[in-house]
């Protein structure tokens, strides 16, 4: 993995692994094709066009819409901008952005090998500074949908999507059957309960229209350090926690993963947190905690699942950050 590449966003099986595009050199205007199990990308030097049969991409042009209408940014955070979505062809068209993967930055500047390749750490007091935004924009875009949703808009697609992971990697065998037995029941046990009324409110969450897949591998930096949110395919009705949980989970892996990474980045999850309106104790809620099992599972299955399309270093790199996550949820059964 480098970030002197440019981010193709590729989806695969819900998952946020994704395989890194071709840079277009200068005056290159024949677009690329990619393809993978879950969609196909064309890139040119303005656009990205985004085909799958798998699932319409519909909801994805409608929120990207629904941004743009409202006018859903912050001073350095923007939406990928719609451009057209086809319905017939099932085929989205956003705007290229010309930017490096977030994560990448942050991850080849921060330890030895990606020093010797050159990446540096300057600039990385803005860059911490633009991840404390995402926390305000993330709020601006759950509050956007709060208050015009079905009463009965509650958080419980998670129970089920908890279940299916849980079958997906006991067929896997990715975990001893002994402790995924003790983390569904501990877990699920708890997910039940997102049937009950008031039981995201006592859980300090709300109903709202969610990004689904809020990750640091979804966000492509500029060169102006502005930041760019990507994917937004598996948007939903869900809790606004899950969001929340879901980028924390990331940045919080991978400060565990060297000594520089904690140094830097011991204390960005708890800025975050505070941006987006939460105390850092709302990590204590038995809702916020399952979200963050689900999370840490997810990162296992999907490194699983993409072993074979990443690279001996990138998956070396995925493994740091699973262990870091897999080791937390090993001490909460």
């Amino acid at each position: 993995m480098n970030n002197d590449r440019e981010l193709i966003n590729f989806k695969s099986r819900g998952w946020f692994l994704y395989p890194r595009g071709h840079r277009l050199s200068k005056g290159q205007e024949q677009p690329k094709f990619r393809v993978n199990p879950r969609s196909t990308g064309i890139v040119s030097s303005t656009t990205y066009e985004k085909h799958t049969l798998q699932q319409s991409l519909m909801l994805e042009a409608q929120e990207l819409e629904r941004c743009q209408q409202l006018g859903i940014h912050t001073g350095h955070i923007f939406p990928v901008r719609l451009i057209d979505f086809n319905e017939q062809e099932n085929q989205l068209t956003t705007e290229r952005v010309s930017g490096n993967e977030l994560f990448l930055t942050i991850w080849n500047a921060t330890y030895t090998i990606g020093r010797l390749r050159g990446h540096t750490l300057s600039g990385m007091d803005i860059i911490i500074d633009r991840i404390t935004e995402l926390g305000r924009w993330l709020r601006k875009y759950h509050n956007s949908s709060a208050d015009s949703l079905p009463k009965d808009s509650d958080g419980s697609w998670m129970e089920a999507e908890f279940h299916r992971k849980i079958d997906d990697i006991r067929k896997s065998r990715l975990i001893p059957q002994a402790k995924l037995v003790k983390i569904e029941h501990k877990f699920g046990s708890e997910l039940s309960k997102l049937r009950q009324p008031g039981y995201l409110s006592a859980n300090r969450a709300f109903p709202c229209r969610v990004h689904g897949d809020f990750l640091i591998y979804n966000i492509l930096i500029d060169n102006q350090h502005n930041l760019h949110i990507l994917d937004f395919g598996d948007t939903r009705i869900s809790g606004n926690l899950e969001d929340v949980s879901r980028f924390y989970s990331s940045i919080w892996a991978i400060a565990q993963t060297n000594r520089t990474r904690r140094k830097l980045f011991g204390d960005l999850p708890q800025r975050f947190l505070r941006a987006y309106g939460v105390s850092p104790e709302v990590i204590n809620t038995p809702y916020f905690r399952c979200n963050l099992v689900y999370n840490f599972l997810t990162h296992l299955e999907g490194q699983h699942y993409m072993r074979d399309f990443l690279s001996w270093n990138s998956n070396r790199e995925m493994t740091q950050i699973t262990q870091a996550g897999m080791k937390w949820v090993y001490q909460q059964i």
